[in-house]
């Protein structure tokens, strides 16, 4: 993972902010119910097209890759590939990132269904969630923002027949 020279100041005000958010924040603001929501919410999108999306929402990274710099696109780079978002059958991966303790969003999609839509739309989607984040810490902006990515790939990437094998987990990931 790529690391950078961190500020003094920045570093070490980052790498505690990220220290002192627990796991236990996503989980409050992220519990059981409302994550079987987002569940369902992509698995019945992906019935209407070809793409898969997968959803990570990390409270905090380790405080030492927070004073090292790795930024939320690093990490949500990593886990792109950890999960093996880029490993479907028409290259429609999307990963929807969202780190708490950087009050920071990612949405990085496979280059099948990234050279349909314009880099526009992903980073206006992003900071729709970041707005919606920073006034409702729910899972109802994160729902809305998978709609979204779940009309784009219907858009560009339709159903054709009964034969859409779900390709990745459709489980949102707490970290």
């Amino acid at each position: 993972m790529p690391t950078r020279s961190p500020s003094p100041a920045g570093g070490l005000r980052r790498a505690l902010r990220h220290a002192l958010t627990p796991v236990s924040f996503a989980h409050r603001h992220f519990p059981p119910d409302a994550l079987a929501r987002l569940q369902r919410a992509v698995r019945d999108g992906e019935r209407q097209h070809r793409g898969e999306v997968r959803v990570v929402i990390e409270s905090s990274l380790p405080a030492m890759q927070a004073w090292a710099g790795v930024t939320p696109r690093d990490r949500a780079r990593a886990l792109f590939a950890a999960l093996e978002v880029w490993d479907t059958a028409d290259h429609t991966g999307v990963l929807l990132y969202i780190n708490l303790a950087d009050h920071a969003v990612e949405l990085l999609a496979d280059r099948g269904i990234d050279a349909r839509v314009e880099h526009e739309t992903w980073a206006a989607l992003c900071q729709s969630l970041a707005h919606g984040l920073a006034s409702d810490l729910s899972i109802e902006p994160v729902l809305a923002t998978v709609a979204q990515v779940h009309a784009l790939l219907a858009r560009h990437f339709p159903q054709h027949g009964d034969g859409n094998p779900n390709e990745l987990d459709d489980r949102p990931i707490v970290l």
